[in-house]
């Protein structure tokens, strides 16, 4: 089992400690590195003293935490003295095979270990110094790279809390593809959640979400401005509130160090069938361009991760539509139902009369497609491809 301990330290900031079933982040005493989930594959095995802890990433920068869900760490009780710490659909209990145990002392630092078979390990931040990134280990002599400092996530924190950092702007409006495995709501005015409702012809219809956001839902942020503080959202624990029809899916992980242990660690991007959101054109769209991973932060500001993540993956905890064979390369997204509905009902009002595109344009009175060219057409009412 995980034994937690606290040891105080006057002149450092503990955090506010274990305070009951809830949302935190948790950091290193000695480095301030924060703990990350980037992945659902680890291994332990204490008797055989054998660990892969690569799906626990340790980084610096609280500013960081603020919009990274992988920094979201739930704590929950299971009985007396057992809890699970959960993160991105996955646990350390569904990781390790181990739950924790918290035994609060004097101070709020917490030693975590596990003893098995009179063996006792401790769970520790393996790598010394001020590099960006640490490494989660259970070898160490120093007791300082051990403690760790677990503080809960409040939405009116000045620096914990969870915010949303926008990526995407088109003419003042700033955008967020955004996937979580907590549910959520906002909670700074001028804020806007969608999901992507139906898909006709070159246009993806865009449906609001007003109020609660279920866990795993993937959707599209309208943010209330460029910076975290102004796009804030508050985590709920549950939800009754369902989100029907979606046509976005999500992915939790980019976690380049080990794609070869497991098969969730990324989501290599495929233009087939998968479709991202950009602006094009001065417009919104989604589009089947692969994303560009130049300005990805883990690149451009942890100079360790650089070349780690692999140039045609999808960013972690974002968004995607997902495509089929008839869907266009680009998908112009609106508000406006009729914008679907009307091309909708045209290829079904003339689904005996001819050959149209996609878009719903008359392009033969008979259904005959012999020598079209290459492409996606409506034919008799119904979508087909020629290749």
């Amino acid at each position: 089992m995980f034994v937690l301990s606290t040891t105080h330290a006057q002149d450092i900031d503990t955090g506010t400690g274990f305070v009951g079933d809830g949302y935190y982040r948790i950091h290193n005493f000695a480095t301030q590195r924060y703990v990350y989930v980037t992945d659902n594959k680890d291994y332990y095995d204490i008797a055989r003293d054998e660990e892969d802890f690569q799906a626990i990433q340790l980084w610096k920068d609280a500013e960081k935490t603020i919009s990274d869900p992988a920094s979201v760490i739930y704590i929950e009780k299971i009985d007396n003295t057992t809890y699970d710490l959960t993160a991105q659909g996955t646990g350390v209990h569904s990781l390790t095979g181990y739950y924790v145990n918290v035994s609060e002392k004097s101070d709020h630092t917490y030693e975590v270990s596990a003893t098995k078979a009179g063996v006792t390990k401790y769970l520790y931040d393996g790598k010394s110094g001020s590099a960006q990134q640490g490494t989660m280990s259970t070898s160490g002599r120093d007791v300082s790279y051990r403690r760790w400092i677990v503080d809960k996530i409040e939405t009116d924190h000045s620096i914990n809390y969870v915010g949303i950092k926008p990526t995407i702007e088109l003419n003042g409006v700033y955008y967020q593809p955004f996937y979580a495995a907590f549910p959520f709501r906002a909670v700074s005015p001028d804020m806007h959640i969608y999901y992507v409702k139906d898909a006709a012809g070159s246009f993806a219809l865009l449906q609001e979400i007003e109020g609660d956001i279920p866990a795993k839902t993937p959707v599209l942020i309208e943010c209330a401005s460029p910076n975290t503080t102004d796009n804030r959202i508050e985590l709920l624990t549950s939800t009754t509130a369902k989100v029907r029809g979606n046509k976005l899916r999500g992915v939790y992980f980019c976690n380049g160090k080990r794609p070869e242990r497991s098969r969730d660690a990324y989501k290599k991007f495929d233009a087939e069938t998968m479709r991202l959101f950009t602006v094009a054109n001065g417009k919104l769209i989604l589009s089947n361009d692969a994303p560009d991973r130049i300005n990805t932060i883990m690149v451009t500001d942890f100079e360790e991760y650089t070349g780690l993540i692999p140039a045609d993956c999808l960013f972690a905890n974002t968004s995607y539509f997902l495509a089929d064979e008839f869907t266009p390369n680009t998908l112009e997204l609106t508000d406006d139902p009729t914008s679907i509905n009307g091309i909708a009902g045209q290829a079904k009002n003339n689904a005996k009369t001819g050959v149209y595109t996609v878009s719903g344009t008359l392009l033969r009175q008979s259904n005959d497609i012999q020598d079209l060219p290459s492409g996606l057409y409506i034919v008799g009412g119904r979508k087909i491809a020629i290749k």
